[in-house]
């Protein structure tokens, strides 16, 4: 049976509970250089780090830093026909994010991948099946060094279509020059309402 966008989004909402929530904390103070939070994204951020994707895109959306899902299923349901590749390094939020989007019924349309941004990046560009025209990243960009930060950046402007667009969220302005260097074409817009308060890049290749 087809679901509805409405159902879908009733059942990422059941899925948002204390015992989720919990042990999205857990994770994220057991390894917070990976993570970069304790709390999943609000719905104010996650709107933002969504709105630029028609929902009637049908290509190959990457996510950087899914956690566990939040983003992930918003995505999902806000684009039926896309193909989304999730990536998180942390396997127990993987394995939370893998839960959340079957149990929201995304029947396979999204695959999650354990695995660093930078590996599974480098793969997709090693295959050349067809590159992304979006990439979404929540990873924490200050918590890596200049070098890894600026190899990331570079290896997401590989992997991105010509004309494509990377966004990222942060918690700060201090790496738009690392953008920048890469994508001249940037813009930022602050999430106030997030908790803690974010900035979204939109970076257009």
């Amino acid at each position: 049976m087809v679901q509805t966008q409405e159902s879908v989004f009733k059942k990422i909402a059941m899925s948002k509970t204390p015992a989720g929530f919990m042990h999205f904390l857990q994770a994220g103070l057991m390894k917070q250089v990976q993570t970069g939070a304790i709390v999943p994204s609000q719905r104010f951020l996650i709107n933002k780090m969504i709105d630029p994707i028609p929902e009637a895109y049908r290509g190959q959306i990457v996510e950087l830093g899914a956690g566990n899902g939040a983003i992930t299923l918003r995505l999902a349901a806000r684009c039926p026909e896309a193909r989304i590749l999730a990536c998180e390094i942390n396997p127990t939020l993987a394995q939370d994010n893998r839960y959340n989007l079957a149990k929201a019924g995304t029947n396979g349309r999204v695959e999650v991948v354990t695995d660093s941004a930078e590996h599974v990046l480098a793969e997709l560009d090693r295959r050349g099946t067809g590159r992304a025209d979006y990439i979404i990243s929540s990873i924490p960009l200050g918590n890596m060094s200049r070098k890894r930060g600026l190899a990331l950046i570079n290896v997401i402007s590989k992997t991105l279509a010509r004309g494509g667009m990377y966004v990222q969220f942060q918690y700060s302005l201090l790496h738009r020059r690392k953008i920048q260097a890469k994508f001249p074409n940037v813009r930022t817009v602050p999430v106030l309402l997030n908790f803690p308060p974010a900035v979204v890049y939109y970076a257009q290749r």
